[in-house]
């Protein structure tokens, strides 16, 4: 007969907190709950690997690829960003800078080289387009006012709405309303078509061209990157690394290969998850219970596909928000490589590439680009530049494509989709390959091993809606509370909240401020002033310089 369980013990199915996903939104909050208010936490993963965007994975036992994390900004000693991740890590998260020179945006007549100095881009920019420097010089101090409104809006995201009023106030003073969209900002501040290309041409890092997103995500981008890139040694999986043992020295765990089919309410009220263990063919459901459920799982997963049963007060109009803002997916082609990219002139920094100065035009071609064999734009970086620890070379490159065009796949099993959607991968694998050789000369060469994620990879792995990226379209109005309060960290219901990028912006850093949101609203929670006043041990000093398989 089995022992029964004493009252001071905890149910084997009973937690304090319970996580849907385990991306960086999850793995902050966790960690701060674990570490200094002792939860017992759950966090449930569909993937076979935990972390979602900052895992890693492998080929042929030595190339090795993030999924997710191309470069943080804001990491220099002192910052928020730094102070969170200490907290989060126990100060043994390790980081490697990018070297001076980080970005590079390629256009067929130029390329323009931005540098960790933003007096520098300054100043370049100002050099190229002089009858622009007045207009330049006050871009950046429009970035910086932005952000210190989006700032706001982060704060009080879930507990007001921006007043009219305020709003109001901002556009008499500067001159133009914080939530237009970029390209009638771009329009507005300067002339030259040539120089507003050039300053978004970052714009791939939150997934939509100057006429659809708004610009105050492009400011948090801009000024994210202020003082250059880093990546975190060891490569991204040691963030979940970090925080894995935080959270079991709490008595929680991480569960993989574990799919969430439902968000259990009762009364009014989230109790519980129900899961589905994927490991083994015909295994029951399970269901788990906690005092609150933090959902890094996305709006549209939350409040669709895991409420199904409930009644939503704005269901109608988030199914609205997505067929009208479609979401944004892509396809990256990982690459091994038989040499140093050195030797070609590479060093570490990211290269931004296009085919004309037309972003727009440029996203607009996202599916016809497939067909015709050329992109119109893709990204390329070298993770084994960036990780002194990597110990084969790789690449990436990210190219922005339409979900439809891979959809008749969505319903074969993994690996063992048909020839027909085989052939399509080496064809796009080809196209991308070649559309970065012609800028640069002798990089097909180099590459010993390829392969190509879609956005049904996507979505079979993350859950993600048609392979989403970056999930709620970053367009003007997903920016304000009453027009998108699926984003905010407080849910309808009691004990259910909303972490990660969803609720804040895209990217790491974004992420991460979606979890201090949700943060800020939960019982047990923490102020973000109390945040920063705690003492965390502080991690080593950022590794400088390229580094990686010598």
């Amino acid at each position: 007969m089995a022992e029964p369980q004493r009252a001071s013990e905890p149910a084997q199915d009973h937690y304090d907190s319970i996580f849907i996903g385990s991306g960086i939104g999850t793995l902050l909050a966790a960690s701060l709950l674990a570490r200094y208010r002792g939860e017992r936490v759950l966090i449930l993963e569909k993937h076979f690997t935990a972390g979602g965007f900052t895992h890693t994975f492998k080929r042929k036992n030595k190339f090795m690829w993030d999924v997710g994390i191309h470069y943080i900004g804001d990491l220099e000693e002192g910052s928020m960003l730094r102070k969170l991740f200490d907290l989060m890590s126990g100060g043994l998260l390790k980081w490697q800078k990018m070297p001076p020179l980080f970005e590079k945006f390629v256009y067929p007549d130029q390329t323009f080289r931005v540098y960790d100095d933003i007096k520098r881009y300054e100043a370049d920019l100002a050099e190229l387009f002089p009858a622009e420097a007045a207009n330049i010089r006050q871009y950046f101090e429009d970035i910086r006012k932005v952000n210190a409104w989006f700032g706001r809006h982060i704060s009080i995201r879930g507990r007001a709405a921006f007043t009219e009023n305020y709003e109001q106030q901002f556009a008499e003073k500067e001159g133009y309303n914080p939530r237009l969209s970029t390209k009638a900002y771009l329009d507005h501040r300067f002339s030259d078509e040539k120089l507003k290309a050039i300053v978004v041409s970052q714009w791939g890092n939150y997934g939509l061209p100057p006429a659809q997103s708004s610009f105050m995500i492009h400011a948090a981008v801009v000024q994210h990157y202020f003082g250059g890139g880093y990546y975190p040694l060891g490569g991204s999986h040691a963030i979940f690394d970090c925080v894995e043992p935080i959270v079991e020295s709490a008595g929680g765990k991480t569960l993989t290969s574990h799919a969430v089919q439902e968000i259990i309410i009762e009364n009014g009220k989230a109790v519980g998850v129900r899961v589905q263990a994927l490991r083994e063919a015909g295994e029951p459901i399970k269901t788990f219970y906690a005092k609150k459920i933090i959902s890094d799982a996305g709006a549209y997963n939350t409040y669709i596909r895991l409420l199904s049963h409930e009644e939503i007060p704005f269901r109608e109009k988030l199914q609205k928000f997505y067929q009208t803002h479609p979401v944004v997916s892509n396809v990256t082609l990982y690459l091994g490589l038989k040499g140093d990219p050195r030797h070609l002139g590479f060093g570490g920094e990211n290269h931004w590439i296009y085919r004309s100065y037309d972003h727009d035009a440029n996203f607009n071609s996202s599916a016809s680009w497939i067909q015709q064999g050329e992109a119109a734009g893709a990204y390329l970086s070298f993770p084994s530049l960036k990780n002194a620890e990597a110990k084969s070379h790789t690449a990436e490159i990210i190219a922005f494509t339409d979900y439809s065009f891979f959809e008749r796949w969505r319903e074969q099993p993994w690996k063992k989709r048909d020839e027909e959607y085989k052939k399509l991968k080496e064809q796009i694998s080809d196209s991308l390959v070649a559309f970065v050789d012609s800028h640069y000369p002798g990089f097909a060469d180099m590459i010993e091993f390829r392969e190509l994620s879609t956005p049904i990879t996507t979505e079979h792995f993350a859950s993600h809606p048609r392979g989403s990226i970056y999930g709620v379209a970053c367009v003007p109005e997903r920016f304000v509370s009453t027009e998108a309060p699926w984003c905010n960290p407080v849910s309808p219901f009691e004990n259910l909240y909303l972490t990660g990028a969803d609720v804040s912006s895209p990217g790491v850093a974004g992420a991460m401020m979606g979890a201090v949101a949700a943060l800020t609203q939960m019982p047990g929670g923490f102020k973000l002033l109390d945040l920063m006043r705690m003492d965390a041990p502080k991690s080593a000093p950022a590794k400088d310089g390229v580094g990686g398989a010598d």
